[in-house]
């Protein structure tokens, strides 16, 4: 398992997480037109090795109309010892590839909503198309600032700041959920991490009774999610939310958390999660009857 400063030597690395190849093989068909990939990956902070990459591209061969949208907005926070590869840099992949960042995750300027696409001429021909009709076009000086902010990164170290702050903070936050009772997902990238909330126990309508909207209060992770916003006071999103219908009982025990915050801000989240194991609702496993 991979760690942090205080992390539990039980915790698990979002490395641990495998795409199922064979899974991935039977899903396309030559009706099969795009493949979206998601690296490094949100909400599991997995950052997929070239090896990994490379038996996707297999697949993907064998489907001549299929396109790949690669989306590799954390392209820059990626921590430890791991590495980011572009998909479109594999063998034949450039030609059907389509690459996208943002600004918003690079710059720390998610409100500005400036991305780009990187991809051979048809393809960003086809896009620059589409782009006329919908968007229009963003902020001419917004775009001016980023492409300033590029121009002067590489001068700046700024990318290696960037993973050093990030990684720092990660840090923090696992070892806050750690403390916590919650066993978290040791992100190799992005700045998002999943924490196994099985210690917490809601029993009747808890973390059903304080919903607005409604939504998903059949799901075990929705209605943990409230609670934690609720009674603890931190935020998480309920992964099930990245799931279909069909399948979104899988993330049931987790919880996705947020660590792009100041150092204030997740120190005060510190010190409302060190309630959790103070209250009726936690159950820690070594004592939890219910799991085998």
């Amino acid at each position: 398992a991979a760690g942090g400063g205080g992390v539990s030597p039980t915790t698990q690395s979002s490395g641990e997480w495998k795409l199922d190849m064979d899974q991935l093989q039977s899903a396309l068909s030559p009706r099969t037109r795009m493949l979206i990939l998601n690296n490094p990956h949100n909400p599991t902070g997995k950052v997929f090795t070239r090896e990994e990459l490379e038996e996707i591209a297999s697949i993907v061969r064998t489907h001549p109309h299929c396109t790949v949208v690669s989306d590799e907005v954390y392209e820059w926070m990626v921590y430890d010892d791991n590495k980011h590869e572009r998909f479109a840099t594999l063998p034949d992949m450039w030609e059907r590839t389509l690459t996208v960042g943002s600004a918003g995750k690079t710059f720390s300027v998610t409100g500005w909503k400036i991305g780009w696409a990187i991809g051979p001429k048809n393809i960003i021909q086809a896009i620059m198309n589409a782009h006329q009709y919908i968007p229009f076009s963003v902020s001419t000086p917004m775009q001016e600032a980023i492409a300033v902010a590029f121009e002067l990164a590489q001068e700046r170290n700024y990318f290696k700041w960037l993973k050093d702050m990030y990684q720092k903070k990660r840090d923090k936050l696992l070892k806050s959920l750690t403390e916590a009772g919650l066993t978290p997902v040791v992100p190799q990238g992005s700045y998002f991490i999943f924490a196994n909330t099985r210690a917490i126990k809601l029993t009747g309508t808890e973390g059903q009774e304080k919903t607005i909207t409604g939504m998903g209060m059949h799901l075990r992770d929705w209605n943990i999610c409230r609670w934690l916003t609720t009674e603890i006071g931190v935020a998480a999103i309920p992964p099930s939310s990245f799931y279909s219908e069909k399948h979104a009982s899988l993330p049931a025990e987790y919880a996705r958390f947020c660590f792009c915050k100041t150092d204030e801000v997740l120190d005060e989240a510190h010190k409302r999660l060190a309630k959790i194991p103070q209250t009726k609702n936690y159950a820690p496993p070594e004592t939890d009857k219910t799991v085998a």
